[in-house]
C-alpha cells in the first residue's frame, strides 16, 4: 500500500511539473484567416469574426466539497500598427463564446471586435438607416417621427459589426475572475471586403 501512495504521488508531481511547463498561448482560429502576407501576417476580413483561441496550464481541481471552478474569461489590448512601427491603443471588445479543458491545459475561444471609430461607426449606422428609410413606403416613413429615426440611429450603432482596418497587434490576457491566468500577443491585418450597410444584419453577427 505505501509503495501505490508513493507511486500515486510522483504520478501528480509529474503531472503538475508537466503542466507548469506549458506556456500560455494565443492563435487566430483558423476559419477566421483570409490569407497571409509574405512575412507571415494572418489577414483577416472587416466584416468576419476575428476568432482566438488561448491555452494556459490547466487550474488545480477544487479539493473541497462544494468548491467549483468558473469558466476562464479574457480581455484584450489592442494596437494600430502604423507603417512606421509607431503604436496607437485602439478600442476592443471581447466576445467569449466557449472554452474546456483536459488533462494538462484549459482554454477559453472568443471573437475579438476593434470597431470602427466614431465617425465611421455614425456614417455606416447613416447609410443603413437610409437604405431601411428608402425601402419603406410612403405612408410608413410618415409613421416615423424625427426622435423614432434618432432613436433607431443610436441603436444600429451597436450593432456595426464592421471592423477597423489595418495593421494590429492584440494583447491577450486569459482571466479566472481578475486573476490573470496567461497572456500572448497576436499580430494581424484587417482588410477590407465590403460595408456592413450594403449587407445588413444578417441572423447573427460575424463578430
Amino acid at each position: 500500500m505505501r509503495y501505490i501512495i508513493i507511486l500515486a504521488q510522483i504520478l501528480l508531481s509529474a503531472s503538475a511539473a508537466f503542466a507548469t511547463d506549458m506556456r500560455p498561448s494565443c492563435e487566430l482560429v483558423k476559419e477566421s484567416i483570409l490569407s497571409r502576407t509574405s512575412s507571415g501576417l494572418a489577414q483577416v476580413s472587416n466584416l468576419g469574426g476575428v476568432h482566438i483561441k488561448c491555452r494556459v496550464p490547466a487550474r488545480p481541481f477544487p479539493s473541497k466539497l462544494g468548491e467549483s471552478r468558473n469558466g476562464l474569461t479574457a480581455t484584450t489590448t489592442a494596437y494600430e500598427i502604423s507603417t512606421s512601427g509607431n503604436k496607437t491603443l485602439v478600442s476592443s471588445e471581447v466576445h467569449v463564446v466557449g472554452g474546456g479543458s483536459g488533462p494538462d491545459q484549459e482554454w477559453v475561444d472568443f471573437y475579438v471586435h476593434i470597431p470602427l471609430d466614431s465617425e465611421e461607426l455614425d456614417a455606416e449606422a447613416r447609410r443603413y438607416l437610409a437604405k431601411m428609410l428608402a425601402a419603406m413606403t410612403p405612408e410608413q416613413r410618415g409613421q416615423l417621427t424625427k426622435d423614432a429615426q434618432k432613436k433607431g440611429l443610436e441603436n444600429l450603432r451597436q450593432f456595426v459589426y464592421q471592423q477597423r482596418l489595418g495593421h494590429f497587434q492584440v494583447n491577450c490576457e486569459v482571466l479566472d475572475g481578475s486573476r490573470v491566468m496567461g497572456t500572448d500577443v497576436i499580430e494581424l491585418e484587417v482588410l477590407f471586403k465590403g460595408r456592413f450597410s450594403d449587407i445588413g444584419l444578417p441572423a447573427s453577427s460575424p463578430a
